[in-house]
């Protein structure tokens, strides 16, 4: 499977101007073969959209999210995109995954808030995955990222590759690289990120799209411009990374549970 990391600059509150980045993108990435293409978190709308975070927000049947499914289908390309998701009356920090038959495989809301997102999103409650052509997918959004429960979650529900859209920003740039490497390397699965780049307020977010191996070694890494990078795939390196050893299977989770259930005990 080819993958395209795209890493672009959003136009905070500007939806037809990130659908139109979007679709430049979208295209280049069918002229290169690509099967998936990965946006950054809140690619839609940008990233600080504070107050008009609900105003902004779609849900699964919002319009810019049918003109995704439409993108999807002519260009027979799987699209992975962040953005405010609705739910009633609440608002997610989510990621839409659409097939290449421009249909909606799901949503992923993300379960750990960073910052002030807590002002205006509601935490999401669970770490789904699912079965595609390509094989299980699990999506993480940013600062899952930098929780190992997260990933170890999406890996024992059997995902083989998982997505990253983020949105990081300076001075974490030393942070990101580990965390896409530590996730492939102790899940033994595809791990891949795409960040968003440019200014948004007095924040920089810095790039550095990055995609690592079931073996932690580092696919590809990319730089601080707008780009679009890509990553080839191939799933019979799980099996080759888990022949010796296996993290999953060699797992103690009870030893785990009793150690945290002791964890006030004074040991002499």
């Amino acid at each position: 499977m080819k993958i395209a990391l795209v890493q672009m600059k959003p136009v905070l509150h500007d939806k037809p101007k990130n659908l139109e980045m979007m679709h430049y993108h979208i295209q280049k990435a069918s002229l290169q073969k690509c099967q998936l293409i990965l946006f950054p978190e809140l690619v839609l709308t940008g990233y600080f959209t504070r107050e008009k975070t609900k105003e902004l927000a779609e849900d699964i049947n919002g319009e810019s999210i049918l003109q995704l499914k439409d993108w999807a289908r002519e260009y027979n390309l799987m699209i992975i995109a962040g953005f405010p998701e609705k739910v009633e009356e609440e608002v997610f920090n989510s990621a839409v995954i659409i097939d290449q038959k421009g249909e909606i495989v799901g949503t992923y809301q993300k379960v750990h808030l960073w910052d002030e997102e807590e002002k205006y999103f509601s935490a999401g409650q669970n770490f789904p995955v699912w079965q595609t052509v390509f094989g299980t997918i699990g999506v993480m959004i940013c600062y899952d990222t930098e929780f190992p429960e997260t990933a170890r979650i999406l890996a024992e529900k059997g995902a083989s590759i998982i997505l990253a859209p983020t949105a990081n920003m300076t001075p974490l740039e030393h942070l990101q690289k580990t965390y896409i490497q530590s996730r492939a390397a102790e899940n033994q699965v595809f791990v891949a990120t795409t960040n968003r780049i440019g200014v948004e307020e007095t924040t920089h977010f810095f790039g550095q799209s990055a995609a690592a191996n079931p073996f932690g070694e580092l696919l590809v890494l990319g730089g601080g411009e707008e780009n679009q990078y890509y990553v080839e795939v191939d799933f019979s390196e799980i099996k080759a990374a888990r022949d010796k050893f296996c993290y999953l299977a060699d797992r103690r989770p009870s030893v785990y549970q009793s150690a945290i259930n002791r964890k006030g005990e004074t040991i002499v």
